[in-house]
């Protein structure tokens, strides 16, 4: 037996949030194991009745970082007490933001881990719609600047934000006239040495807690809704595990919405505080979007690989999953010259690349655990390429569309563009959204 499997529970011994400097301090406990995380919001310019059980959720989401360790049998809630209409949101924080982890290292019982409340607080008996200017969060990828733009074309003056940013992040930030808000988040520093002598490690619900130090931000600074960039693919899971979905991106999809929005109101009193204003798009729709803005060219990336590489120049690696769809989802909006351009290099004549796109397309295996769009999806965007002058000789689209078995109808693409899928946004934003005007085909 190893020292993980003596851990009978993740416990939570308290918190502490310093208001004159804005750095919260979470603890947890695995056995004898103390560790603290550390986010560092810089002093608030404003006081929030809110503020302290936001920073109550965010205390459970982050707990997520560090249950992952040992991956005790039990999560006990011992110094968090919440409102018992965020414990759905919990058990689902676990049960489904966990579940490619639980995949991933074979831990089935994760799926239904126990969560054990030792009390409840009372719901909030205030209801607070903040209606500031939006918190947009910005990725550095396509669909964050669709919401940046939208925003900021319809006069919402959104303020940007992003949790530990980096050179890629800002240099997209940098485009937009609009203020700029960070936020450092510190793991316990001990997290990579035990991870070398052994720990669990492994995908967990990271937007939950980006999500949630926004909201803490935004009440921190008079700001209004936090706006979120997924789109409606994020819902749709990868694959069907000891009858489970396990989905990459459930952090991203509407359920952990839905759920975090609950929690929101029962747990803190705050109502529409935090959408998805993409929520009803398909990542084809978003791409055919952010063609019609040409200045983050030189800057957008949505490259896991490249985010990892210290002082990498390049922004796109060209080989990873997320680089295959992006150039697959843009290339029908765009044209060569221009993709070839923000891509630094052309991905359809590379035919080491075609097992990569043939799990795209479902050929073979599943959708890979990366944050890429349907399966369907990639078939509409094969079909618009074999009839695009730029793109319809390349190898791996005539490799591509001589191995599907059919491409999709018109119906069906057409379906792709309908920006109608199920959402929570608000009329005023949806508007916002809207005034960004139809996709556009070809270039």
């Amino acid at each position: 037996m190893n020292a993980w499997e003596q851990v009978e529970a993740l416990r939570f011994p308290g918190r502490e949030f310093d208001p004159s400097t804005g750095v919260a301090r979470f603890h947890y406990a695995l056995g004898d194991l103390v560790l603290t995380e550390t986010v560092d919001f810089g002093p608030p310019s404003v006081a929030h009745p809110a503020l302290e059980r936001v920073l109550d959720l965010l205390y459970v989401a982050a707990s997520t970082s560090y249950y992952k360790i040992a991956a005790p049998p039990r999560v006990e809630l011992d110094g968090v007490a919440l409102a018992e209409g965020a414990l759905p949101w919990v058990r689902a924080l676990y049960h489904d933001g966990l579940g490619e982890f639980a995949y991933r290292n074979k831990l089935e019982y994760v799926l239904e881990l126990p969560i054990e409340a030792a009390r409840f607080a009372e719901p909030a008996d205030w209801r607070h719609v903040p209606s500031g200017p939006p918190l947009a969060a910005v990725g550095g990828g396509k669909d964050s600047i669709v919401t940046m733009e939208a925003l900021q074309r319809a006069g919402l003056d959104p303020v940007l934000f992003a949790v530990n940013p980096n050179a890629i992040i800002r240099s997209v930030m940098a485009v937009s006239p609009q203020p700029v808000r960070e936020v450092r988040r510190r793991l316990d520093p001990r997290m990579r040495e035990l991870n070398e002598a052994g720990a669990y490690n492994g995908h967990i619900p990271v937007t939950a807690i980006n999500s949630l130090i926004a909201v803490a931000a935004s009440l921190m600074h008079g700001l209004g809704p936090v706006v979120m960039s997924n789109e409606s693919s994020a819902s749709v899971p990868n694959l069907n595990w000891l009858g489970r979905d396990i989905n990459h991106q459930w952090s991203k999809g509407l359920p952990a919405e839905v759920h975090l929005r609950e929690a929101l109101l029962s747990h803190a009193g705050l109502q529409d505080a935090y959408f998805s204003l993409l929520r009803g798009l398909s990542e084809l729709h978003i791409a055919a979007l952010f063609a019609k803005f040409t200045a983050y060219d030189e800057v957008v990336t949505s490259c896991n690989a490249a985010f990892k590489l210290t002082g990498a120049s390049d922004r796109w690696c060209g080989h990873c999953p997320k680089c295959r769809f992006v150039f697959l989802a843009l290339a029908p909006f765009t044209g060569r010259e221009r993709l070839l351009h923000i891509f630094g290099a052309d991905v359809f004549s590379d035919l080491t690349q075609l097992p990569g796109y043939r799990e795209l397309m479902g050929l073979t295996a599943h959708k890979p655990f990366e944050c890429v769009g349907e399966i369907e999806e990639s078939l509409v965007a094969l079909r618009l390429l074999t009839e695009h002058p730029d793109w319809r000789d390349t190898p791996i689209v005539k490799a591509l569309a001589a191995e599907v078995p059919s491409l999709p109808a018109d119906a069906e693409v057409g379906a792709a563009f309908r920006g109608d899928a199920p959402n929570v946004v608000p009329p005023r934003y949806l508007a916002a959204l809207a005034a960004l005007g139809s996709p556009r085909s070809g270039s």
